[in-house]
């Protein structure tokens, strides 16, 4: 199994999935683009505590639901790494004048207080950041199921914005024409680091093996050209201080 996390890192380093939390799921409306940022906090049960967390986390939940919060919600915790304790929660997507709506529900609701009264008490750390989605690069359908989501995340340097986004569309108009059989969902940071994070949905650890057809070969069918394949790839590569991967599980009892 390292051996083919390994390999799937390195063909999707190349090119080829948030949250909730991580984010884990990611509700794709590509008819609404003014819908783009992407909300996850993520939390740090404190030691010994997080069979007391995830109680209490469930009753917040249901609390939410019967307020009717208009955000839905997807929890997710890491398969490997250092931070498997730590759960991942993210809303997709909302307007920027969505925020500003939700604050409000928020208050009249009371569900901040909610969360400080039965959860708070049982976390050690947390954390909360913002992406903005980009559904116009992305795949993933509404219908979308999954369990599992493989994340690259991508460290941004300086003064590539205008030609990463270039590279960006040309791969993705690449894997959609050519039918590449996958789903995948691009967000980047707006606050924090400036880091991009490419989601890849799947049902099991099965379907992360590599295709048959490598991802470099079903570019070069495309650009009708091994050579153009290997240049659009190579500067591909050079926008990135480093790249990361890690796989999330879903979970389908604390989301909502």
């Amino acid at each position: 199994m390292t051996k083919n996390i390994k390999v799937i890192s390195f063909y999707f380093s190349l090119f080829i999935f948030l949250m909730t939390c991580v984010s884990v799921p990611v509700y794709a409306e590509e008819e609404k683009l003014d819908k783009i940022i992407t909300t996850m906090w993520v939390f740090f049960p404190k030691a010994g505590k997080t069979a007391d967390f995830e109680k209490a986390f469930k009753e917040h939940v249901a609390y939410r639901k019967s307020m009717d919060d208009p955000r839905k919600w997807s929890v997710y915790q890491a398969d490997m790494g250092p931070k498997m304790n730590a759960y991942l929660v993210r809303a997709c997507c909302d307007s920027w004048s969505d925020l500003d709506d939700y604050r409000q529900w928020n208050i009249k609701s009371k569900a901040s207080e909610n969360w400080q009264e039965n959860v708070s008490k049982y976390v050690a750390h947390y954390e909360r950041s913002r992406s903005e989605a980009d559904f116009k690069n992305s795949h993933w359908p509404a219908d979308v199921k999954y369990k599992y989501v493989g994340v690259n995340t991508y460290r941004l340097k300086l003064g590539h914005s205008a030609a990463l986004a270039k590279d960006k569309k040309a791969l993705s108009d690449a894997a959609k024409s050519e039918n590449w059989p996958y789903n995948w969902f691009w967000d980047e940071s707006i606050n924090g680091k400036m880091e991009m994070n490419l989601a890849i949905p799947y049902m099991n650890y099965g379907a992360m093996a590599p295709p048959e057809v490598k991802f470099s070969q079903m570019l070069a069918k495309h650009l009708g050209d091994k050579e153009k394949a290997k240049e659009l790839l190579s500067r591909w590569s050079s926008h990135f201080k480093s790249v990361s991967y890690n796989v999330y599980v879903k979970r389908e009892d604390l989301s909502m």
